[in-house]
């Protein structure tokens, strides 16, 4: 690797930083072991905290993956065997509600073809059910009515899904409920689970569903973008928009696909990990063929038809990972197989086994990044190749 030609990402992200879009940042590149590239943007430090919302799911991906590959978990199996709220779930549409003629199977959560959607006032049907449930779910796990994790989950399950389980893709809170199923695999609460068999394995001290007492000063700061698109300092009411209020108090629902936070080091040795097959420093937590079949392409030619996240164009999906499929589709200098998932404040991460490759991306702004920056640094990256 041309170690020189890495240094574009500093006057990339200097761009940024002086129009205002960006303020702090963090990047790290590894390529065959060796940590080649890393800096961290002033406000931000090399122990800062980032809430990496959605790069939670490639942990959740892992922790099913090691129930599975102990026979514990069966990828065809129906959800409502673990969480019996899905036992009979209801078709959400503008055309009215209607029972579902098909279960949804554990493979439609790690694929996101549950039909299973996020909460949201301005979309469907099942979006506007699912905020009103979501609403009643946060109301009455902190009155005590709602007892765990698992219980949420259940109660999740009254807003129905927006089509038949397997019929298409659509990102929503399938890897929320996958925490659900590994709590009851498992018997342990969920983020128990996480800090024993993956965040202890590989040092990740940092990583968690909160801020840990006496790091709180170490939380990067975040922001929104005013009108003109400049990086602000966020208010309290961007804080409660994205559930970042308490960072120092037990949440009150473990997402399994947003709730963790983390640093760029310890998910570092996350990527480590999956670069070595599931292994890292000697300690082994999924077999090299469970890691294998974990970031194969599994969405279907039908299901692609609604894969269209700007962030994932000439990627296929499986198991919470965007797969590179088709570099030509996506205007991409990477290699077939590169595969890593995003956080919707910024953060962002691919592992390329072909080129050995660890790419992590770190900030913290409302509304994320701008994808032609993404694409700008990735781009950098595999031009000193």
């Amino acid at each position: 690797m041309n170690i020189r030609k890495l240094n574009r990402l500093d006057t990339l992200i200097e761009k940024q930083r002086e129009s205002g879009r960006l303020q702090g940042a963090a990047i790290l590149v590894e390529h065959k072991g060796k940590r080649v590239y890393e800096n961290h943007y002033e406000p931000d430090r090399e122990d800062s905290i980032y809430k990496i919302f959605s790069m939670t799911k490639p942990v959740t991906a892992v922790a099913a993956m090691m129930l599975y590959e102990r026979g514990e978990l069966d990828l065809m199996s129906k959800v409502s065997d673990y969480l019996p709220g899905f036992e009979k779930c209801k078709v959400v549409s503008s055309e009215g509600i209607r029972p579902a003629t098909t279960p949804i199977l554990v493979k439609d959560l790690l694929n996101m073809t549950s039909g299973i959607v996020y909460a949201g006032e301005l979309f469907g049907e099942a979006e506007r059910l699912m905020s009103k449930v979501w609403k009643e779910a946060r109301t009455q796990r902190e009155s005590g009515i709602l007892k765990s994790n698992v219980d949420v989950c259940n109660k999740l399950s009254e807003a129905g899904i927006a089509f038949e389980p397997g019929e298409a893709f659509r990102y929503g809170q399938s890897a929320d409920i996958m925490g659900g199923v590994i709590e009851v695999i498992s018997g342990m609460k969920y983020s128990e689970f996480l800090k024993k068999e993956i965040f202890t394995p590989l040092n990740m001290e940092d990583t968690d569903f909160k801020i840990g007492e006496g790091k709180e000063f170490r939380q990067a700061v975040l922001y929104r973008r005013d009108k003109s698109g400049r990086a602000v300092r966020a208010e309290d009411d961007v804080r409660r928009r994205l559930q970042m209020e308490n960072p120092t108090r037990e949440p009150w629902f473990e997402q399994g696909g947003s709730g963790l936070y983390s640093t760029a080091n310890d998910y570092a040795h996350f990527a480590q990990m999956l670069l070595n097959r599931g292994s890292y420093h000697g300690k082994e937590l999924i077999g090299k063929k469970t890691m294998e079949f974990m970031v194969t392409p599994q969405l279907t030619d039908l299901q692609r038809q609604t894969f269209d996240l700007e962030s994932c164009k000439g990627y296929n999906y499986g198991n919470y990972f965007r797969v590179l499929t088709d570099p030509a589709a996506g205007c991409s200098n990477g290699s077939i197989g590169e595969y890593g998932w995003e956080g919707k404040a910024g953060s962002y991460f691919f592992v390329d086994p072909t080129e050995e490759l660890i790419f992590i991306y770190m900030q913290q702004i409302e509304g994320g990044y701008d994808h032609s920056f993404l694409r700008g640094l990735k781009q950098i990256v595999y031009g000193a190749i």
